[in-house]
Protein backbone atom coordinates (compact mmCIF):
# COMPACT_ATOMS: atom_id res chain seq x y z
CA UNK A 1 0.00 0.00 0.00
CA UNK A 2 2.70 2.30 0.45
CA UNK A 3 5.87 3.19 -1.87
CA UNK A 4 9.07 5.10 -1.81
CA UNK A 5 9.92 7.27 -4.47
CA UNK A 6 12.37 5.10 -5.31
CA UNK A 7 10.57 2.30 -5.97
CA UNK A 8 8.40 3.97 -8.53
CA UNK A 9 8.74 5.04 -12.02
CA UNK A 10 6.82 5.82 -15.03
CA UNK A 11 4.73 2.72 -16.01
CA UNK A 12 3.03 2.78 -12.63
CA UNK A 13 0.72 5.45 -12.94
CA UNK A 14 -2.23 2.88 -12.85
CA UNK A 15 -0.74 2.49 -9.42
CA UNK A 16 0.55 5.90 -8.03
CA UNK A 17 -1.23 8.52 -10.27
CA UNK A 18 0.61 10.80 -12.72
CA UNK A 19 1.85 12.94 -9.45
CA UNK A 20 3.88 9.96 -8.50
CA UNK A 21 5.19 8.05 -11.56
CA UNK A 22 6.66 11.76 -12.21
CA UNK A 23 8.51 11.86 -8.80
CA UNK A 24 9.64 8.65 -9.13
CA UNK A 25 11.00 9.83 -12.86
CA UNK A 26 12.92 12.86 -11.50
CA UNK A 27 14.33 11.13 -8.66
CA UNK A 28 15.97 8.35 -10.78
CA UNK A 29 17.22 10.93 -13.24
CA UNK A 30 19.49 12.47 -9.81
CA UNK A 31 16.68 15.40 -9.25
CA UNK A 32 17.00 16.62 -5.92
CA UNK A 33 13.33 15.65 -5.08
CA UNK A 34 11.88 16.51 -1.67
CA UNK A 35 11.88 13.04 0.67
CA UNK A 36 8.61 11.22 0.71
CA UNK A 37 6.33 8.33 -0.15
CA UNK A 38 3.18 7.54 -1.77
CA UNK A 39 0.00 5.84 -0.63
CA UNK A 40 -1.05 3.68 -3.80
CA UNK A 41 -4.58 3.61 -5.66
CA UNK A 42 -5.07 -0.27 -4.18
CA UNK A 43 -5.22 1.73 -0.39
CA UNK A 44 -7.85 3.56 -2.08
CA UNK A 45 -9.82 0.56 -3.06
CA UNK A 46 -9.32 -0.89 -0.28
CA UNK A 47 -10.41 2.22 1.81
CA UNK A 48 -14.10 2.02 -0.37
CA UNK A 49 -14.66 -1.93 -0.05
CA UNK A 50 -14.46 -1.64 3.76
CA UNK A 51 -16.54 1.40 4.29
CA UNK A 52 -19.10 -0.24 2.06
CA UNK A 53 -18.97 2.79 -0.35
CA UNK A 54 -18.41 1.00 -3.98
CA UNK A 55 -22.24 -0.21 -3.83
CA UNK A 56 -23.11 3.51 -2.98
CA UNK A 57 -20.89 4.61 -5.68
CA UNK A 58 -22.24 2.04 -8.04
CA UNK A 59 -26.08 2.92 -7.40
CA UNK A 60 -25.97 6.34 -7.55
CA UNK A 61 -23.74 6.30 -10.51
CA UNK A 62 -26.80 4.02 -12.48
CA UNK A 63 -29.21 6.94 -10.84
CA UNK A 64 -27.86 9.57 -12.21
CA UNK A 65 -26.89 7.92 -15.79
CA UNK A 66 -25.95 11.08 -17.97
CA UNK A 67 -27.61 13.82 -15.89
CA UNK A 68 -25.13 16.36 -15.02
CA UNK A 69 -27.14 17.99 -12.18
CA UNK A 70 -27.53 14.01 -10.89
CA UNK A 71 -23.78 13.22 -10.75
CA UNK A 72 -23.18 16.19 -8.92
CA UNK A 73 -25.87 15.87 -6.05
CA UNK A 74 -24.53 12.00 -6.09
CA UNK A 75 -20.99 13.22 -6.09
CA UNK A 76 -21.68 15.58 -3.18
CA UNK A 77 -23.32 12.64 -1.52
CA UNK A 78 -19.60 10.43 -2.02
CA UNK A 79 -17.82 13.38 -0.80
CA UNK A 80 -19.38 13.50 2.61
CA UNK A 81 -19.52 9.79 3.05
CA UNK A 82 -15.73 9.25 1.79
CA UNK A 83 -14.64 11.78 4.72
CA UNK A 84 -16.86 9.90 7.45
CA UNK A 85 -14.95 7.21 6.30
CA UNK A 86 -12.54 4.86 8.41
CA UNK A 87 -8.91 4.28 7.06
CA UNK A 88 -7.84 0.60 6.80
CA UNK A 89 -5.76 -0.38 9.79
CA UNK A 90 -3.28 -1.74 7.95
CA UNK A 91 -2.98 1.51 6.47
CA UNK A 92 -2.83 3.22 8.97
CA UNK A 93 0.07 1.73 10.46
CA UNK A 94 1.73 1.72 6.63
CA UNK A 95 1.69 5.47 7.10
CA UNK A 96 2.30 6.24 10.65
CA UNK A 97 5.42 4.36 10.20
CA UNK A 98 6.61 5.94 6.61
CA UNK A 99 5.81 9.33 7.58
CA UNK A 100 7.78 8.90 11.47
CA UNK A 101 10.46 7.78 8.95
CA UNK A 102 10.36 11.22 7.13
CA UNK A 103 11.32 12.67 10.58
CA UNK A 104 9.91 14.29 14.15
CA UNK A 105 6.45 15.67 13.40
CA UNK A 106 7.91 17.31 9.85
CA UNK A 107 5.47 19.53 8.23
CA UNK A 108 4.28 17.52 4.65
CA UNK A 109 2.33 18.44 1.34
CA UNK A 110 -0.54 15.59 1.24
CA UNK A 111 -1.21 15.87 -2.35
CA UNK A 112 -3.99 13.73 -4.63
CA UNK A 113 -2.33 12.07 -7.37
CA UNK A 114 -5.07 10.71 -9.84
CA UNK A 115 -4.70 7.40 -12.10
CA UNK A 116 -6.11 9.83 -14.85
CA UNK A 117 -3.27 12.85 -15.13
CA UNK A 118 -1.96 14.10 -18.22
CA UNK A 119 -3.01 11.82 -20.39
CA UNK A 120 -2.59 12.13 -24.00
CA UNK A 121 -5.81 13.26 -24.79
CA UNK A 122 -6.99 14.86 -21.63
CA UNK A 123 -5.29 16.83 -18.21
CA UNK A 124 -6.46 16.50 -15.41
CA UNK A 125 -4.08 17.90 -13.33
CA UNK A 126 -5.42 20.30 -10.51
CA UNK A 127 -8.46 18.93 -10.70
CA UNK A 128 -8.07 17.33 -7.02
CA UNK A 129 -7.07 18.60 -3.48
CA UNK A 130 -3.63 19.04 -2.39
CA UNK A 131 -2.94 20.35 1.77
CA UNK A 132 0.06 22.24 2.47
CA UNK A 133 2.02 22.28 5.82
CA UNK A 134 0.18 18.92 7.41
CA UNK A 135 1.79 18.19 10.74
CA UNK A 136 0.98 15.04 13.17
CA UNK A 137 -0.02 11.86 12.09
CA UNK A 138 -3.80 12.81 12.58
CA UNK A 139 -3.64 15.66 10.66
CA UNK A 140 -2.16 13.72 7.67
CA UNK A 141 -4.74 10.55 7.99
CA UNK A 142 -7.38 13.16 8.09
CA UNK A 143 -6.15 15.15 4.96
CA UNK A 144 -5.84 11.55 3.21
CA UNK A 145 -9.67 10.88 3.10
CA UNK A 146 -9.94 14.96 2.22
CA UNK A 147 -8.15 13.91 -1.08
CA UNK A 148 -9.92 10.59 -1.39
CA UNK A 149 -13.04 12.79 -1.68
CA UNK A 150 -11.58 15.34 -3.85
CA UNK A 151 -11.66 12.91 -6.48
CA UNK A 152 -15.48 13.42 -6.53
CA UNK A 153 -15.15 17.31 -6.43
CA UNK A 154 -17.12 19.19 -9.17
CA UNK A 155 -15.01 20.46 -11.08
CA UNK A 156 -13.64 16.60 -11.48
CA UNK A 157 -16.56 14.68 -11.71
CA UNK A 158 -17.67 17.69 -14.65
CA UNK A 159 -14.52 17.13 -16.39
CA UNK A 160 -14.85 13.63 -16.66
CA UNK A 161 -18.29 13.84 -17.61
CA UNK A 162 -17.35 16.31 -20.99
CA UNK A 163 -14.86 14.22 -21.57
CA UNK A 164 -16.56 11.02 -21.73
CA UNK A 165 -14.62 9.44 -19.17
CA UNK A 166 -15.80 6.46 -17.44
CA UNK A 167 -16.82 8.07 -13.81
CA UNK A 168 -16.67 4.43 -11.98
CA UNK A 169 -13.12 3.36 -12.75
CA UNK A 170 -11.43 6.25 -11.40
CA UNK A 171 -8.82 5.93 -8.34
CA UNK A 172 -7.00 8.59 -6.89
CA UNK A 173 -3.16 7.83 -4.87
CA UNK A 174 -2.26 9.79 -2.39
CA UNK A 175 1.12 11.44 -2.19
CA UNK A 176 3.15 12.45 1.16
CA UNK A 177 6.26 14.79 0.55
CA UNK A 178 8.44 16.72 2.77
CA UNK A 179 7.44 20.34 2.55
CA UNK A 180 9.81 22.85 1.34
CA UNK A 181 10.22 26.87 2.63
CA UNK A 182 11.53 27.43 -1.15
CA UNK A 183 12.74 31.34 -2.11
CA UNK A 184 10.79 30.37 -5.55
CA UNK A 185 8.85 28.21 -7.54
CA UNK A 186 7.27 27.93 -10.42
CA UNK A 187 6.00 25.72 -13.48
CA UNK A 188 7.75 24.75 -16.96
CA UNK A 189 5.87 24.18 -19.89
CA UNK A 190 7.94 22.18 -22.87
CA UNK A 191 5.70 23.39 -25.39
CA UNK A 192 4.29 26.59 -25.67
CA UNK A 193 0.68 26.44 -23.83
CA UNK A 194 -0.78 28.93 -26.07
CA UNK A 195 0.74 28.82 -29.39
CA UNK A 196 1.59 24.70 -29.15
CA UNK A 197 5.02 25.86 -30.86
CA UNK A 198 7.11 22.75 -29.59
CA UNK A 199 10.66 25.11 -30.09
CA UNK A 200 9.40 26.99 -27.19
CA UNK A 201 9.15 26.53 -23.39
CA UNK A 202 7.56 28.79 -20.97
CA UNK A 203 8.03 29.09 -17.33
CA UNK A 204 5.55 31.07 -14.95
CA UNK A 205 7.55 31.44 -12.44
CA UNK A 206 7.34 33.24 -8.36
CA UNK A 207 8.71 34.49 -5.12
CA UNK A 208 8.10 32.36 -2.17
Amino acid sequence: MILGFNEICKEDVIKVGGKGANLGEMLSAGINVPKGFVITADAYKEFLRINSLNELLKDELTKAGRDHAKLLKAAEKFRKSIKMGRLPENTVNEVKSAYQNLGENILVAVRSSATAEDLSDASFAGQQETYLNVQGIEDVLIQIRHCYASLWGERAVSYRFNQGYNQSTVAIAVVIQEMVESEKAGVLFTVNPVTQNKDEIQINASYG
